[in-house]
C-alpha cells in the first residue's frame, strides 16, 4: 500500500470507476480499484485497518450464505478461515466499505439451473442489503464462472455492475456486467504487484 500510494496512480471506489466507463469519460490518470473476494474475517482484522490508514476505498464481496462461519466451499475446508459476521459486515459498511454481492453458497454459477443460479444471486443481494440497510450493486462471479445466461440474471435482479476474474484493464470491458480484474495474491510479492499494475505509460483503469 505504500508503494501504491508513492506511486502516480490514483485510488478510486469502484463506483467512480463504473460511472467513468459507463459515461465513456476520458481517463487522464491511472486509477486504481480495490476489491476483495469472499469476505473472509481477516480483511476486517488485517486488511482494513491499513486501507483505512492510506484512506484508499474498496469494495468486498462477502459469500452470504457462510457469514460467521467458515468457508466451506471447493477445496477449501479450513475451519480458521472464517468468513465475517453479519455485525462485522455492517460495520464495515458503516464504515464506507462498499459491500457487493458473491452469491449465498460460491458455486459456480454455469453448473447450476437457472432457476437455482437465480436464487443464489437474488438471495445474496437481498440478505447484505438487510444487513447493511443499504443498495447492492455490485456482483462478482464466484470462481470468475459466468455465461450470457449468467450475465443476463445479474442485470435483472438490479446489479449495475459485475466483476469478472479476466485479466485486462477495466475501461477495455465489453460490457459492465463483465469488467476484468488483476489479480494478486500473496504469492505475487511486491515485484509481482509492481509487475501488474504497471501499465507502460497508458493511462488505464485498473481493478485488482
Amino acid at each position: 500500500m505504500e508503494y501504491l500510494r508513492d506511486s502516480q496512480k490514483k485510488v478510486v471506489s469502484l463506483g467512480e470507476a463504473v460511472n467513468m466507463i459507463v459515461n465513456k469519460q476520458e481517463i487522464i490518470e491511472d486509477l486504481v480499484v480495490l476489491t476483495f473476494d469472499d469476505g473472509c474475517e481477516r480483511f476486517y482484522d488485517i486488511t482494513f485497518p491499513i486501507l483505512d490508514q492510506f484512506g484508499f476505498p474498496c469494495t468486498i464481496y462477502p459469500v452470504a450464505g457462510c457469514l460467521g462461519k467458515p468457508a466451506n466451499w471447493g477445496k477449501i475446508r479450513n475451519p480458521e478461515l472464517k468468513i465475517l459476521s453479519k455485525e462485522k459486515t455492517k460495520e464495515l459498511s458503516d464504515m464506507g466499505v462498499e459491500i457487493g454481492a458473491h452469491t449465498m453458497n460460491h458455486h459456480k454459477l454455469t453448473q447450476l439451473s437457472e432457476e437455482v443460479a437465480y436464487d443464489e444471486i437474488y438471495r445474496s443481494k437481498e440478505l447484505l442489503q438487510e444487513i447493511t440497510c443499504r443498495e447492492v450493486n455490485s456482483f462478482s462471479y464466484p470462481h470468475g464462472a459466468y455465461n450470457i445466461g449468467v450475465r443476463k440474471i445479474v442485470k435483472k435482479i438490479g446489479f449495475t455492475n459485475a466483476l469478472t476474474c479476466i485479466e485486462g484493464n477495466a475501461e477495455n470491458c465489453n460490457s459492465i456486467f463483465e469488467v476484468p480484474r488483476k489479480y494478486i495474491t500473496y504469492f505475487d510479492g511486491i515485484e509481482g504487484f509492481i509487475n501488474k499494475i504497471r501499465n507502460n505509460g497508458s493511462k488505464t483503469i485498473s481493478t485488482f
